[in-house]
């Protein structure tokens, strides 16, 4: 944790500030709804560089000017990725409020504060305690250095949710490889969907997801598979934009199958279907899905 300074936030307002290339831009909208759970205004801003405020403010990332401005006792500064700082600063500055666990869906209990996740009171049922942590580095946790290896077969995502997981360092403890199986005949070439399934069904279904998950497995100890229409265009009869289908499983396990309906932009559908699957294979690993 870099230079935290803990001061109570005043309930008027908190400003946080990310660099114009905004890789913490997920970890700001979480703390920004945490802001908002304890009764305090939050509003996130992009810059070039640190403006002065008497206001209190946090700074998440990397400025060439931070030294100046943390002069003000009523500044913080944090680097990104420092989920465990960002939390104890939250709890130490923030009015009191429980901490939030999250569930991983296209629909949930409690508020979504990003697309596909939602944060829920401790106990619910399926929910995890993230800790402010994102979904990525929480399974990179619980996979270790000695942990079992994932494969991911993408569609819909293009390879984002693969690049969720090597943006953290040590990634390479956990993910083996990555399918990004955009076309039906790319799914039958490296993940062997068979030609049968996708007449009958199309590329949008369940047991085409289950079989680009059987395709990811065989090289993999663990695996999720995503394919589904982000939209703008696409939507097909009984398949609006949105629709996605994602499976998730262990080698010589049943695996678990889901469609999601998401809302939102091509962008919102992409992260929500990427964090669903963190989420399963989160729930996969700690016996709670």
């Amino acid at each position: 944790m870099d230079g935290l300074v803990v001061t109570v936030v005043n309930p008027a307002g908190l400003r946080i500030f990310l660099p114009m290339r905004p890789a913490a831009l997920p970890d700001a909208q979480r703390l920004a709804a945490w802001a908002r759970r304890a009764g305090v205004e939050a509003g996130v801003e992009l810059v070039a560089m640190l403006p002065d405020c008497p206001a209190a403010a946090l700074a998440l990332g990397e400025f060439a000017d931070v030294a100046d401005w943390m002069k003000s006792p009523s500044r913080t500064h944090l680097s990104a990725g420092d989920w465990a700082g960002l939390r104890d600063w939250a709890r130490a500055s923030l009015p009191v409020c429980a901490t939030p666990w999250s569930v991983f869906n296209d629909t949930g209990p409690g508020l979504e504060i990003l697309p596909g996740e939602y944060w829920v009171e401790t106990g619910t049922a399926a929910a995890l305690p993230l800790e402010m942590a994102p979904p990525e580095w929480s399974l990179l946790q619980q996979t270790g250095a000695q942990g079992p290896r994932l494969a991911l077969a993408e569609s819909c995502t293009g390879g984002g949710l693969a690049a969720r997981i090597t943006a953290l360092p040590g990634s390479s403890a956990l993910l083996r490889h990555g399918f990004v199986t955009y076309g039906n005949a790319a799914k039958r070439r490296w993940l062997q969907v068979r030609e049968s399934t996708l007449a009958r069904v199309g590329a949008v279904a369940e047991e085409t997801a289950l079989e680009m998950l059987a395709g990811a497995l065989r090289d993999a100890d663990i695996a999720a598979a995503i394919t589904g229409i982000a939209g703008p265009g696409g939507a097909v009869s009984g398949k609006p934009v949105g629709t996605v289908c994602i499976a998730w499983g262990a080698r010589d396990t049943e695996a678990r199958v889901r469609t999601c309906h998401f809302s939102g932009d091509r962008w919102s559908v992409q992260y929500a279907a990427g964090s669903v699957a963190l989420g399963g294979l989160l729930g996969l690993l700690l016996g709670r899905d």
